[in-house]
């Protein structure tokens, strides 16, 4: 039987934005910019939530497409 490459790349970068987007889920909220954040540079809401989830969604194709 053949063994599929795996390529590690891809692993990584799905398995980082499986991160972003679950982070993103479970705070609710999404900070535009790190360095300086105050009033009014975050979305929230059903917004984050639905950004996560395309965040997740995008890190199981990565790993889905690693295994190819």
């Amino acid at each position: 039987m053949r063994r599929r490459r795996v390529d590690e790349g891809l692993v990584i970068v799905g398995l980082v934005l499986i991160g972003i987007g679950a982070y993103a889920m479970h705070s609710g909220e999404i900070f535009l910019s790190r360095l300086t954040v105050s009033e009014g540079q975050s979305i929230g809401g059903s917004a984050a939530l639905l950004i996560g989830g395309v965040f997740i969604a995008a890190g199981m194709y990565f790993l889905f497409q690693s295994r190819k």
